[in-house]
């Protein structure tokens, strides 16, 4: 009877351990879900803008100071009419799946621009305010590449990079919970150093109206090889798209006249440098100004 009482025993100790293992991996596959990797945290912080003016790309920033910051090309912000634009946020439910979560921002007051834009460059931000759970996930300021960071990845032609934006935004919609659509390119110009002397590069990839302000980024190591960032980041925002290349083509004939246009597939896009100093001259101004 002992005997068979110590086996019991043994039998429940084992299924006890085999217990413990399962419920630590699935622990930690919880913990996995809930730290997204970079490509993920990307896709939660771009978004899409909307105002009859205009309707584009954007993405969401938050500085040290924890205030957070809605960046986009420059003629994006300038083309919007009226006081007000709407940006689509995500936002889990309480049976934890995901929603928009559309938000109101003011863009101007008394027919001041709140947003400031780069002296040069096609790149604009605009300080928000929202709960910080308002959405799904935000960027950290220190995932925009100083020009150290954009040599050491290293940015040549050749480099595969990435994008999230909303293409036709209008009359496209990629996912019903209105998800940038990521795009896949690799750096198509040269030279690119220094940034004040080239302030756009190229990367080969389609892109379309509804694109611009969208973030362009890299994984850290040659072409994404490696994730590892010395523990700051698996990868860096490069630039912000700003534009597309055409080649028009016209033609004549005896009855009628015009023009054909032919995209290239060649997306400009502005450095991260000028997305940085588009932010620091922002809160530079707004210290200076005071409360």
């Amino acid at each position: 009877m002992r005997k068979h009482r110590c086996v019991a025993i043994g039998l429940w100790m084992i299924c006890q351990v085999w217990w413990g293992i399962g419920i630590t991996k699935q622990l930690r596959a919880e913990g996995a879900s809930e730290a997204p990797g970079f490509l993920t945290q990307v896709t939660w912080a771009t978004v899409k803008i909307t105002n009859p003016g205009s309707t584009a790309s954007g993405f969401l920033v938050e500085l040290p100071t924890g205030q957070w910051m809605l960046v986009s090309a420059a003629h994006v912000f300038s083309t919007m009419k009226g006081e007000e634009c709407t940006i689509i946020l995500h936002r889990r439910g309480e049976d934890g799946r995901i929603a928009t979560y559309p938000q109101t921002v003011a863009i101007r007051r008394e027919n001041k621009d709140l947003w400031k834009k780069h002296p040069t460059a096609d790149v604009a931000a605009l300080k928000i305010d929202v709960q910080h759970d308002a959405n799904l996930g935000v960027l950290p300021y220190d995932c925009l590449a100083t020009e150290e960071v954009l040599k050491k990845l290293p940015l040549e032609p050749g480099l595969i990079v990435r994008a999230l934006g909303f293409p036709h935004a209008n009359i496209f919609k990629g996912n019903p919970e209105e998800f940038g659509i990521a795009r896949l390119g690799c750096i198509a110009s040269y030279p690119l150093f220094p940034t004040k002397e080239n302030p756009h590069f190229l990367v080969d990839m389609n892109t379309f109206e509804g694109d611009s302000g969208g973030p362009v980024f890299a994984l850290a190591g040659r072409n994404g090889e490696s994730r590892d960032a010395g523990g700051l980041s698996s990868g860096y925002v490069i630039g912000l798209v700003s534009g597309q290349h055409f080649v028009d083509e016209e033609f004549k004939l005896i009855y009628q006249s015009g023009k054909f246009r032919h995209r290239m597939g060649l997306a400009i896009i502005v450095p991260s440098v000028f997305i940085r100093e588009t932010i620091d001259r922002l809160m530079a101004l707004t210290e200076n100004s005071g409360p």
